[in-house]
């Protein structure tokens, strides 16, 4: 028997870690599932997808393969954020328009959502207006001054 000093070191590639964790079951519903980890350690798990989505799961993760990645200081839209993010539970709409940490997500009654994007749709010309009239002057309209 030994004691590990440093923890829970874990020196198995990710792929080592699929291939000893992957497996298909079904899960409580009676649903095919497949199952696998990518690494072990704390603050890890097993990802678990539908048998039915794997072959669209695993496209999606080509593509990042083939194509890469935006660079992670490019921030995704806010309709992006909101379509990536919208859902509809239990008579609640939920969405966000800013990921990261600490982003609250807005929850709206899904007997209102209507009503309340209706109101949010009204409000876009006051609201450009007004960030206008906030917003900073840009050089070329201080250079117009100087005139």
């Amino acid at each position: 028997m030994s004691t590990a000093i440093f923890g829970s070191e874990n020196t198995e590639s990710s792929i080592q870690v699929v291939r000893s964790t992957m497996s298909v079951s079904l899960d409580e519903s009676g649903t095919p599932v497949v199952s696998f980890a990518t690494n072990r350690g704390k603050g890890t798990g097993a990802q678990v997808i539908p048998v039915a989505q794997f072959r669209e799961a695993v496209e999606c993760l080509q593509g990042f393969v083939e194509t890469g990645f935006e660079s992670e200081a490019s921030e995704p839209s806010v309709a992006d954020t909101i379509r990536s993010t919208i859902s509809c539970s239990d008579g609640m709409v939920s969405f966000r328009v800013r990921s990261g940490k600490g982003a609250k997500p807005a929850r709206i009654p899904a007997d209102v959502f209507s009503e309340v994007i209706s109101l949010l749709a009204s409000t876009v010309g006051a609201v450009e207006s007004a960030g206008a009239s906030v917003a900073p002057a840009s050089d070329d309209s201080a250079e117009s001054d100087d005139s």
